[in-house]
């Protein structure tokens, strides 16, 4: 680490990975890796739009390999102010004028002067505007640009304690908001309604209201529509929030009245298969010994042709690394963060789903906003 430089994440393992990847430079372009790497840090302004006239925000951050002191920010001039507030720990600020070229242009003149002109840069592809990659590939036609997705998904795989922190939060703080949902919820109510109550109660907590699945059972319908809640139906509600851009996805269930004994059963067995999920997460299983634990206790019901499970690991994006499928056989790790769903989809009641999060601890796991797992019973 260059003398002086505090970076808010794993600057060996970056190193490492670009080694891997023969890379000079990466360029976080995507509003998720800008924050990680700066520690939290975005330009308030644009954090619920980018659009701007004909173009929009786009901000950088630069990291040459094994030169963290050369690392540099390429942003507005209007963020100065936050950017001394939070003290952005980046040593070297571009200041560009609004638009997406010309934040490249920034990029062009940090890469010009760190002498990288003819080097292999990695760059967001899946997140990088057209026109700021193009004038990047005529500005410097010697240099390589490859993806460097796979970099920063490595990079973020393994959590540290403030980034669990933040996750147990804003988990907690979506499971009160279902609760609170579905508290407020009442007979004949639409379920487009119900997520909007979601959506309202999130911000009440100070999160960012991402998604709202809301499905009224019987039906598989999830997008919120002028489908009613019904006394003796279910319901579930899933969704999705964050806080500073880190995400938690959770579903829960709920009753309008007293819920059948096929309901219950079904409710029961989501649990089931949740826990015993739960019961081998550690350090050194597989990915796929975790999947395939869930996909068999899921098919030992009478309902077990309804039954569906999914496991995928949850950050600052869903579905980060690592992946969950038979063919993966990397280990889980401390400070993995899985995300564990399990459905039966019963064409008598209903949507029955529990999803919730496990951070991977050393030895074993442990649940982030296990609030409200129960099956909500809501009086008519």
């Amino acid at each position: 680490m260059s003398r002086g430089v505090q970076a808010p994440f794993d600057v060996e393992k970056l190193d490492r990975l670009m080694d891997e990847a023969d890379l000079s430079l990466v360029l976080a372009s995507s509003r998720h890796n800008v924050r990680y790497l700066c520690g939290g840090y975005y330009y308030h302004f644009h954090l619920n739009s980018t659009r701007m006239g004909r173009s929009q925000y786009l901000s950088f951050v630069g990291i040459p390999k094994k030169r963290l002191g050369d690392s540099f920010y390429v942003g507005r001039a209007e963020e100065s102010g936050q950017r001394e507030a939070e003290g952005l720990w980046v040593p070297v600020i571009v200041e560009a004028v609004r638009g997406t070229v010309t934040a490249a242009e920034g990029v062009m003149t940090m890469i010009r002067r760190l002498g990288l002109s003819s080097s292999r840069i990695g760059v967001e592809v899946p997140f990088l505007p057209a026109d700021a990659y193009l004038a990047l590939r005529r500005e410097f036609p010697e240099a390589e640009f490859v993806d460097s997705t796979p970099v920063f998904d490595e990079l973020r795989a393994l959590k540290n304690e403030r980034e669990i922190s933040i996750l147990k939060s804003v988990y907690a703080r979506v499971a009160e908001s279902i609760r609170a949902a579905f508290q407020g919820s009442h007979s004949g109510e639409t379920t487009f309604q119900i997520a909007q109550r979601v959506e309202m109660e999130m911000a009440q907590r100070g999160v960012a209201f991402l998604f709202s699945f809301v499905c009224a059972g019987p039906g598989f319908l999830r997008a919120p529509s002028s489908k009613k809640w019904e006394n003796g139906q279910v319901l579930h509600i899933d969704a999705g929030g964050s806080r500073l851009d880190y995400i938690a996805d959770i579903c829960r269930m709920g009753c309008l009245g007293e819920p059948s004994a096929l309901a219950k059963e079904l409710h029961r067995a989501c649990i089931e298969v949740q826990d015993h999920v739960r019961s081998i997460v550690r350090p050194g299983v597989t990915c796929r010994d975790v999947l395939a634990a869930g996909e068999a206790v899921s098919r030992r019901y009478p309902f077990s042709s309804c039954a569906r499970f999914v496991v995928h690991s949850i950050g600052m994006v869903p579905y980060e690394q690592p992946t969950f499928s038979p063919e993966t056989i990397r280990a889980l790790e401390k400070g993995m963060v899985l995300s564990i769903e399990t459905d039966f989809l019963h064409p008598q009641v209903g949507h029955v789903k529990i999803e919730d999060a496990v951070a991977v601890t050393a030895t074993g796991c442990e649940g982030l906003g296990d609030f409200g797992r129960e099956l909500h019973v809501v009086a008519v």
